[in-house]
């Protein structure tokens, strides 16, 4: 009851700072409402379960906002939800508003005239809405009491994944935003490399173990017509875009720590490579591979469109991709293989995350009237049995266990008329993502076929030991680390576009590592150790 109080009081000096914001009554003043016979008071302490089901005892009402991906029906039609309300007995007042480009003026808004909901789901807070809404103004609560008292499973997983609750971590210390959690292999390694075994075969070459066979073997399905058709249509290396050539970087001991640019050493400190001699020598192999005509000659472009025409026509030799959904139709002529070793032995691959997908899948706002009720709600999703819950929906009735005991769809959503995504958007919210969840090994084919989880078992022990996300900074530096990255993104995919395509010779290395000085390299290293250490 102390921490209740304290944190009751909390929320209530906090709200007194809000323009027009009427003053909060403790969680022991607190009366019933009666708009609908629910009991939506904190004050009723007796009527939390503190473990198993229901939640509450007696039936309350929860407001939840957040953004509706294309693919799932409503969300009071969803049928976890519909389930999870009659396990819970907590019944949602749902005020989910179309995802895309609208969402976020919609959610600004809903913060500016502060009539909050009781949840927030899905709903992307950057770090600067962090700052905002959390640390500053206090319209999202801190939630790491909540979760050490009331969520066993997000506590489990904190005590397990210590980097997990860092990345959760706000710069004042409190966790005011929950994200969604991929423990999957799937999940954790992002783009999975591919080869073509048919095309292999047909040139008498084998998966290659390092640089220079990758290059030979390039060179060979360029010249030896793989696919039969007598043209010159393959393309050896079909990279997507140019935000996706950073993935054979782990060969040169280049890593993506905090999904960017940077290394972490054992003893945390973090260094951005932009201006290494390490990159500058990946990119020498990249340019040579673009002027031998072995790496997609468009790929600079963005043409998507293009290069999935390519994927279906299995023109692409090899080619970086999550998932082997997207080229279901040539599936089965595509392999994974071990990360290729580098010019100094480096075999690593570091295209990985540490598990912390989708900011902002869960808040609660300083208005919700059972705090503890919600953080429950929640916890469920991040333990086994609601993973599977999440992402199948039950036994018998969305699926049925096969012989390995592995959970399968019904016959009848997986082929259904309307498509698969349109089907399982009515069952659970996994179309889209970004839901509060965890997603493990045992759930991951929800989204991933075999052979995609077969890629990605192949690279799973050439991964760094520990991946870090990004931490959040101190409010006083935000504003800074904006600019810099801002100015930092622009140059480096102008810079790095012209070293591959040789628009810019390598005697302007000089030049380019000034510049990246200039525009403020070394005191964003700064910023973010200072934050590294802080989050500590």
């Amino acid at each position: 009851m102390k921490r209740l109080t304290r944190m009751a009081v909390g929320i209530a000096l906090a709200a007194s700072l809000l323009t027009g914001c009427g003053s909060k009554n403790t969680a022991e003043d607190q009366v019933p409402s009666e708009n609908n016979g629910d009991v939506e008071s904190t004050g009723n302490a007796g009527n939390l379960n503190r473990e198993g089901f229901p939640v509450v005892k007696e039936p309350i009402t929860l407001s939840i906002y957040g953004a509706k991906d294309q693919n799932q029906a409503p969300w009071n039609e969803i049928y976890i939800l519909k389930e999870y309300e009659k396990m819970t007995n907590i019944r949602l007042d749902y005020q989910e508003v179309p995802g895309g480009e609208g969402f976020e003026e919609n959610k600004q808004l809903l913060f500016a005239s502060n009539e909050l909901p009781d949840m927030f789901v899905r709903c992307d807070f950057t770090q600067e809405q962090i700052a905002n809404y959390g640390v500053t103004s206090g319209q999202l609560i801190p939630l790491e009491d909540l979760i050490e008292e009331y969520a066993p499973n997000l506590t489990r997983i904190f005590e397990e994944n210590p980097l997990i609750k860092q990345a959760f971590t706000a710069s004042d210390g409190h966790i005011y935003s929950i994200y969604q959690i991929d423990l999957s292999k799937t999940g954790l390694i992002q783009f999975k490399q591919w080869i073509n075994q048919k095309w292999l075969k047909a040139v008498g070459k084998e998966i290659p173990t390092n640089l220079e066979e990758f290059k030979d073997v390039l060179i060979a399905f360029r010249d030896q017509d793989p696919n039969g058709n007598g043209l010159k249509d393959e393309i050896p290396l079909g990279i997507r875009d140019a935000d996706a050539v950073y993935v054979l970087g782990g060969s040169f001991g280049l890593q993506t720590q905090m999904k960017d640019t940077y290394n972490i050493d054992e003893s945390g400190t973090l260094h951005n490579w932009l201006g290494d001699d390490a990159f500058k020598e990946y990119l020498m192999y990249l340019n040579d591979l673009y002027k031998e005509g072995l790496l997609w000659q468009d790929y600079y472009k963005r043409d998507l469109p293009a290069w999935r025409s390519n994927l279906a026509g299995e023109l692409f030799g090899a080619m970086y991709m999550p998932y082997s959904d997207v080229f279901i139709n040539c599936e089965d002529s595509y392999t994974g293989y071990e990360p290729l070793t580098g010019p100094h032995g480096d075999k690593m691959w570091a295209d990985v995350q540490n598990g912390v997908f989708a900011k902002g899948s869960f808040a609660i706002s300083n208005t919700c009237t059972n705090p503890e009720a919600a953080i429950r709600w929640v916890d469920y999703f991040y333990g086994t049995e609601g993973d599977l819950f999440f992402a199948f929906g039950k036994e018998g009735e969305t699926y049925d266990l096969d012989e390995n005991g592995s959970p399968r769809f019904k016959d009848e959503i997986l082929n259904s008329p309307e498509g698969f995504m349109t089907a399982l958007g009515k069952i659970t919210l996994v179309p889209g993502g970004g839901f509060p969840s965890i997603r493990t090994d045992a759930t991951d084919h929800v989204v991933a076929s075999q052979r995609t989880k077969d890629a990605a078992a192949v690279l799973a022990d050439f991964l760094p030991d520990k991946v870090y996300s990004k931490p959040s900074v101190a409010i006083e530096d935000l504003d800074r680390v904006t600019a810099i990255e801002q100015d930092l993104n622009n140059y480096k995919k102008e810079a790095v576009a012209k070293f591959i395509l040789g628009e810019w010779g390598f005697d302007k290395w000089d030049e380019y590592c000034a510049t990246l000085e200039q525009i403020g390299i070394r005191e964003l290293e700064q910023i973010y150790q200072k934050a590294l250490d802080a989050s500590k």
